[in-house]
């Protein structure tokens, strides 16, 4: 039977990425039909001292992949891309600098996409990514013990050439339906390598520290550059926190630390570290 997508699911050319192990300086690049999680398999490689920093790990088909608070992440074969990424940046950097890593991920894949599609994403705090306000891409980061300090996997998923009724939900879409000129996953995956391998360079050159202007980048910061592309600032937002509590606010500022600041009630600020952000709709049916 012929494949309705034409081209735009062809497997991944691994020729490309093994120019790009030497052109990045690319750790282990681990390239699976399949996989259960590529961030649980990339973490026992780290774990295990196989895999060193920008080890990279992807699959044609994620089986069993997570989101946050635990939620499913399974995509059809060859629609999307499914990638993690392992940053060991060395004892020396600081440890609580690591949580940025799900933004400079979020930040590369928005450039990624931009570069090569033609789509502007936003990024909706902490880990998702936009196009206009419906989901493309979500990030999962978790903290792995090497034999160099500490590290992070990041894992992203983003959705390239499904159709609207191979979405899981009616919240969700692709890069397809979003009017992206360029659908080949192989020119994406490998713009996303590039932005993040230049990225990290950076953030590890300033030390970690993401208010300092990264190299290259028109004297912004990592946190500048972030909330140039933060969609969910300017907004009025619901945080559901893990405890359950809730709190309804305007997303004024992405904080020193990463933390989403809201300003609510008669100006009380609160800085948000971990929560499920959503952006509240009006009753025209536009977002606030």
């Amino acid at each position: 039977m012929e494949n309705p997508h034409g081209t735009d699911r062809a497997v991944l050319d691994s020729r490309l990425f093994t120019e790009l192990t030497a052109q990045l300086g690319l750790g282990l690049v681990n390239i699976k039909p399949t996989s259960g999680s590529t961030n649980t398999e990339l973490a026992q490689l780290a774990g295990n001292g196989e895999a060193g920093h920008l080890s990279v790990y992807f699959t044609e088909h994620q089986q069993a992949g997570k989101g946050r608070l635990g939620r499913e992440w399974v995509t059809p074969a060859g629609s999307s891309l499914t990638v993690s990424v392992l940053a060991v940046p060395g004892p020396s950097f600081p440890a609580e600098s690591l949580s940025w890593y799900t933004m400079l991920a979020a930040l590369a894949w928005s450039r990624a996409a931009e570069n090569i599609g033609g789509v502007p994403l936003g990024i909706k705090w902490p880990n998702d990514l936009l196009a206009g306000e419906q989901k493309v891409c979500g990030i999962l980061a978790q903290m792995v013990p090497t034999g160099n300090g500490y590290g992070v996997v990041v894992g992203t998923g983003i959705n390239v050439n499904q159709n609207r009724d191979e979405l899981p939900v009616p919240t969700a879409t692709s890069l397809r339906l979003a009017g992206a000129q360029n659908l080949d996953r192989t020119e994406l995956l490998a713009e996303y390598l590039k932005q993040f391998a230049a990225l990290d360079q950076g953030f590890r050159r300033v030390g970690g520290f993401a208010q300092m202007p990264l190299p290259g980048n028109n004297g912004k910061s990592l946190r500048q550059l972030v909330s140039d592309k933060l969609a969910t600032l300017g907004h009025e937002v619901r945080v559901e926190f893990p405890d359950g509590s809730t709190l309804v606010g305007n997303a004024v500022e992405l904080g020193a630390d990463g933390s989403l600041v809201l300003e609510y009630g008669t100006g009380q600020r609160k800085h948000v570290m971990a929560g499920d952000v959503h952006h509240v709709r009006r009753a025209d049916g536009k977002y606030a």
